[in-house]
């Protein structure tokens, strides 16, 4: 595909991972409709600044209305959508599971039922164009391992399943479904957490992927027509590798 011109939705745009996909998608020429919590004044500004054009939307994506009014904004506005990054997500830092359900309820319909919620109501328009969605995991979804967020490491393994599993949707309704599952990502977030840590605690630390070596496999995602099912995993120091399906 090429994005000249593409129209895109990025959920969770307001800060991170979603503000530099949005900002890397401007500067291909992708108009955007940016969905946060969160004001995304920010990223709107950068867009700007990079030549782009961008619709902020701020909800609560956990409410299956606000998911309808994004895509109904996508196509209203821009007459029609190509691109859906489902990167909206997060955990909760003081409620894990076992306790507080309702808190880990919000983490999985946040990670997991929303994004599949979005594709579902974005693939009319979606189709119509020969479109593609990409969703955005971790790699919490992937390990072996103790993880102080069950739920959280839940929902984006149910995330990375839901790609594979929509690996036909090209020939059921032309619409290609792909997933970047990365490890720690160097955000602003992230070097502030590395500011806060000792210089033992840091040795510890996996060396944070850097935002453009993400960007650049969600670009790759959206570019390659052949790529659908498509799981790519990013670790620290390895070249983007694809998750045998």
């Amino acid at each position: 595909m090429d994005i000249d011109g593409r129209v895109a939705v990025v959920t969770g745009a307001a800060t991170g991972i979603g503000q530099a996909i949005a900002c890397r998608l401007a500067e291909q020429g992708a108009r955007l409709v940016l969905a946060d919590i969160g004001d995304c004044a920010q990223t709107v500004r950068m867009v700007a600044n990079a030549g782009g054009e961008a619709i902020p939307i701020t909800g609560d994506l956990r409410d299956d209305l606000e998911v309808k009014r994004l895509v109904e904004v996508a196509t209203r506005r821009f007459g029609g959508l190509q691109i859906l990054v489902n990167n909206a997500g997060g955990g909760q830092p003081r409620a894990r599971y076992p306790d507080a359900a309702a808190s880990w309820s919000a983490v999985l319909e946040l990670n997991l039922r929303t994004p599949m919620l979005a594709t579902q109501l974005a693939l009319p328009a979606l189709s119509a164009s020969g479109g593609v969605v990409v969703n955005v995991a971790s790699t919490a979804g992937l390990d072996h391992v103790p993880y102080n967020w069950p739920e959280y490491a839940a929902a984006k393994a149910g995330l990375i399943r839901f790609t594979t599993a929509m690996a036909d949707l090209p020939r059921r309704a032309g619409v290609r479904v792909t997933c970047v599952v990365p490890d720690w990502v160097r955000t602003t977030r992230a070097e502030a957490e590395l500011a806060a840590m000792t210089a033992d605690e840091r040795a510890t630390r996996p060396v944070p992927i850097p935002l453009p070596v993400l960007t650049g496999a969600v670009i790759e995602l959206i570019r390659n027509d052949d790529l659908s099912g498509e799981v790519v995993v990013l670790r620290p120091d390895q070249q983007p590798r694809a998750l045998s399906r």
